[in-house]
């Protein structure tokens, strides 16, 4: 227990320390998305660092009798190929519990984040859409606890009503795997979910 809290606490001081380092031309969100199941609120800053983008952030995932879990993240990002596309590289801590088959898991992991985003709005001036997906992957060496494997997939669409407030509508794919037995005991989380994002 000792050596899960210490990795914790390693994983939250360095985005605590990455947050405040890049103190400048700071950008806040804050998200809540919901559906008749789950509810998921996040909030995220980001900071300009060198020629990138330092996005870091945490939040908490809730699912009505299946799940209750929160993670920090911070990943770096960056326009690519094309200016209306951003693609991002980082990690994700997941800290929560789960109940499968009548069992009480715990979920620890710390895993590789792939995100990216393309922005109608800075090729087509009129067309206030943004769409994005995020990929999250956790093997066994970096799950911890009764947790065995740790997947996460998600996508969605933004439409930016103003400037600085977007409705959200996105798909989130979540599987846990555990140590027990991966192939039976697992937590699948397959959902559509509805929310409003406020940037400033």
């Amino acid at each position: 227990m000792l050596k899960k809290q210490r990795i914790l606490w390693s994983i939250l001081i360095l985005t605590l320390g990455l947050w405040c380092h890049a103190s400048y031309a700071r950008t806040y969100n804050f998200q809540i998305y919901a559906n008749s199941n789950d509810f998921t609120a996040n909030v995220e800053s980001e900071s300009m660092i060198s020629e990138a983008v330092l996005n870091v952030g945490g939040g908490i995932a809730f699912s009505e009798g299946d799940y209750r879990m929160g993670d920090i993240h911070f990943a770096v990002k960056d326009e690519v190929f094309i200016p209306a596309l951003t693609l991002g590289l980082g990690f994700k801590g997941m800290l929560g519990t789960a109940e499968v088959n009548n069992n009480d898991y715990d979920i620890i992991s710390i895993g590789f984040m792939l995100l990216g985003e393309y922005d109608f709005r800075k090729i087509y001036y009129n067309l206030p859409v943004l769409i994005y997906a995020s990929f999250t992957g956790s093997p066994d060496p970096l799950c911890f606890g009764d947790t065995d494997t740790y997947l996460e997939f998600n996508t969605g669409i933004k439409g930016y009503i103003v400037k600085n407030a977007a409705i959200v509508f996105g798909y989130k794919s979540l599987e846990v795997r555990f140590n027990d037995d991966p192939d039976e005991n697992k937590l699948i989380d397959d959902a559509f979910y509805f929310g409003v994002e406020l940037s400033f």
